[in-house]
């Protein structure tokens, strides 16, 4: 029987946002696996939310690599963050695509013992923004005390990362009154004065620019956060020490996906069929880094964001979480 988390993974703080793409089916009977011999678990579930972060996966099944090393993986769409962290909490699902205080913060509060499977997505300039409509009177991140910012969770990259940016030009950041939304629901709220401000990723950078020529107040990842990692992949312990020549797999696999978007005429077609970007949009949208490898020295600068801001009530050491990458 599989293990809920209920109301414990509430308190996670995570990159959240409601999906909107189907399941994907793999095919039977998958190759042999290369390199270490059978995997342990030829089928895998993992989670994924409708973002630009996880076209490398996509790629990857589309062309076959996980099933090159002798794993089919499904991909299934989560309705948010704190969904993709519960699912590989409870069973649901064996891997799952998460920003990186949903997985830290879960090992940090003890939820459970957690591992990063692999990288997935680090900040460049334009990817996350926090942005206003034009109707506001918000237009200078000196302006931000007392206002209504929308984000996807607390204790998120959105908004831990926006504070961070903020106290570098003054803002008494306890001021900041903070809405929890969804993404689609960011620019329609901002259109209707509902909020003053929303933290927004790509593609709803891109998507309110169009929709209602939101105006852009700061990027999120500058200054002290430039160059942030911002999500990965994570596990339970339990899964990938039961399952390491399935998890080494999964990670060859994955690591060919990256390396094909690197090339935006591969990208492009990817987020279109699965991110549901339009195709006119998609040559618009701000694309940050896929990272080809785990690095400690980057990711613990997410935990030490989480600790200055309260998230986590004592530093997390990240090394001992990562997962070695695997022999080619």
């Amino acid at each position: 029987m599989r293990t809920t988390v209920g109301s414990v993974l509430t308190s996670i703080a995570l990159l959240g946002t409601l999906g909107g793409c189907g399941l994907l089916g793999g095919e039977s009977d998958p190759a042999p696996a290369q390199g270490d011999g059978a995997v342990e678990k030829p089928k895998i579930r993992v989670g994924v939310l409708p973002v630009v972060d996880v076209a490398p996966l996509y790629q990857a099944i589309d062309k076959g690599y996980f099933k090159e090393q002798g794993v089919e993986v499904e991909a299934v769409v989560v309705q948010s963050g704190p969904a993709a962290v519960q699912g590989v909490v409870g069973g649901d699902l064996d891997i799952a695509f998460t920003s990186y205080p949903g997985v830290l913060g879960a090992q940090a509060k003890g939820v459970a013992e957690m591992k990063v499977v692999a990288d997935a997505y680090a900040a460049r300039p334009g990817h996350m923004m926090l942005v206003s409509s034009p109707k506001s009177a918000f237009k200078k991140p000196e302006q931000a005390a007392g206002k209504k910012i929308a984000v996807t969770s607390r204790g998120s990259i959105s908004d831990l990362s926006v504070m961070s940016v903020l106290k570098t030009h003054g803002v008494d950041i306890n001021t900041i009154q903070w809405v929890q939304m969804g993404l689609p629901e960011m620019g329609p709220a901002m259109d209707r004065g509902d909020i003053d401000a929303a933290v927004a990723v790509e593609p709803f950078v891109t998507n309110t620019a169009k929709t209602i020529s939101a105006v852009p107040i700061l990027d999120a990842c500058s200054g002290p956060t430039a160059d942030l990692p911002m999500s990965g992949w994570g596990a339970v312990s339990k899964f990938t020490n039961a399952n390491p020549k399935t998890v080494a797999a999964f990670q060859r696999g994955l690591a060919k996906g990256v390396a094909d978007v690197q090339d935006r005429a591969v990208l492009e077609p990817i987020l279109t069929k699965y991110v549901k970007i339009p195709a006119d949009t998609a040559p618009l949208v701000t694309i940050a880094e896929y990272p080809r490898s785990l690095d400690a020295v980057r990711i613990q600068r997410v935990a030490d964001l989480m600790h200055e801001f309260g998230v986590t009530p004592q530093r997390l050491d990240v090394a001992p979480m990562l997962m070695p990458s695997p022999s080619a």
